[in-house]
């Protein structure tokens, strides 16, 4: 055991603490910062929108169910902005987005700035300085070294709930083996013309496709003894360019909490990449002639942390589409559970749109703190369904604007807000709630 000690560089105070770019960080410190609030935005990547871009995770869903929009606000308008900056087309009637992971960076990084935020990329989140239930400063690392940050309300968007693990937030349990990850891959020089093919590309319908001729063929070459690496789906989505798509089927056992686990599964998921790619190139005529061009920089994280909020969610409630008097957002994904070890995955769709509570955002023992997106309080059955772009996008969103909301009747705790309040301004902002 080694002990350090230093003074290092302090930057704030700030009104809101945003740590984590990704689509729930963006919403969040965007509505903060358009309600008032003086905010800033902590990013590990050199650039915005976490397991969007840097993971390649392609579309963003889902905003419709049953051919009806129920998902609106900032998610919403940020698909908006992309299609219009020709980055995306929409998917009807399930309304999923397919996008470029390049613009949806671009565009990230303009309504942030436009907005007004101070934001830190390259930096990774280190520590917390925490007591008396509240988070005082959030230490940092990048090139300039340490740093503490300070905001008075903090909103963990980490993805992996990092900021609350710091501050010794309880995490709720796995009662099965986490899902799986995935090394999602782009190609290029794709015929993606032929009958079974030229639906990725079918502007009129915008459809997210799963190759169900391409695990059929996996599945017959690995009856003869070909090595087939553990795959899922596969999926093959647009990036709205002809000839260009990227591929969701590579899978691998992960604990993307754990950084040597982590490392491990994807230096594996890198080579079944290429090995998927060679399958392809030498048995599907459509991708004789395709070439890598890219493959995300981030491993895909489906499931690592949790938090117990002061709700959570449970699968009943979610597949019931159970209504709250503090709902902020809601979810139409299906419960989506991918099953390491094996190829399978087991779906269950709710009866109509589910909400989520204010409550699930609220860990407990921490007062000046919120969680959104993937980590929020949910049991695994409806994680399995909230963990979704659109969704994560409302929660932040969410998060945003309560706290926006306490810095401007000066600086009240999270729960003093009127949620009312919050449920009212939500809807004003597009959020779709009864």
């Amino acid at each position: 055991m080694t002990r350090y000690s230093r003074d290092i560089p302090f930057l704030g105070p700030f009104d809101v603490l945003v740590c984590g770019g990704g689509p729930a960080g963006i919403a969040a410190a965007v509505t903060a910062a358009e309600n008032g609030a003086n905010v800033a935005l902590l990013e590990q990547n050199s650039y915005l929108g976490g397991m969007a871009t840097g993971g390649c995770v392609n579309p963003m869903s889902e905003f419709s169910y049953k051919g009806e929009r129920v998902i609106g606000g900032f998610a919403w308008r940020f698909a908006h902005e992309l299609i219009k900056a020709n980055g995306a087309i929409l998917e009807e009637p399930r309304g999923n987005l397919s996008f470029n992971p390049e613009i949806y960076k671009l565009v990230a990084q303009r309504l942030v700035n436009q907005a007004g935020i101070h934001l830190l990329t390259n930096t990774f989140i280190a520590d917390c300085i925490f007591d008396s239930d509240m988070l005082h400063q959030i230490i940092v690392a990048n090139k300039n070294g340490l740093q503490a940050v300070s905001g008075r309300y903090v909103i963990d968007t980490t993805g992996d709930a990092d900021v609350a693990f710091h501050a010794g937030v309880p995490m709720l349990p796995n009662t099965r083996p986490a899902q799986p990850g995935t090394l999602i891959f782009s190609l290029a020089n794709v015929d993606t013309t032929t009958p079974r093919m030229h639906i990725i590309h079918q502007k009129n319908n915008h459809i997210h496709h799963s190759a169900s001729f391409i695990r059929e063929l996996f599945e017959k070459l690995r009856g003869e003894g070909v090595d087939v690496p553990q795959f899922g789906g596969p999926w093959f989505c647009s990036t709205v360019d002809d000839g260009c798509i990227t591929v969701n089927m590579s899978r691998a056992p992960m604990d993307a909490v754990d950084a040597l686990n982590y490392q491990h599964a994807t230096a594996q998921l890198r080579e079944n990449v290429f090995r998927f790619v060679s399958l392809l190139k030498q048995h599907v005529p459509e991708f004789k002639n395709c070439v890598i061009s890219s493959i995300a920089p981030m491993t895909g994280v489906r499931q690592s942390r949790r938090i117990k909020g002061k709700h959570i969610l449970t699968g009943t409630e979610y597949l019931e589409a159970t209504p709250f008097a503090d709902s902020i957002a809601r979810a139409c994904h299906p419960v989506d559970i991918h099953l390491p070890g094996s190829d399978g995955q087991i779906l269950h769709y709710p009866e109509t749109a589910a909400y989520i509570p204010f409550r699930s955002l609220q860990p407990e023992g921490v007062s000046n703190l919120l969680v959104a997106g993937r980590p929020i309080s949910a049991d695994e059955d409806a994680f399995a369904g909230v963990r979704v772009q659109a969704t994560c996008m409302e929660t932040g969103e969410a998060a945003g604007l309560a706290t926006a909301l306490c810095v401007k009747q000066g600086g009240i705790p999270l729960d003093s807000l009127d949620l009312t309040e919050v449920t009212s301004k939500i809807r004003e902002g597009g959020t779709i709630l009864p």
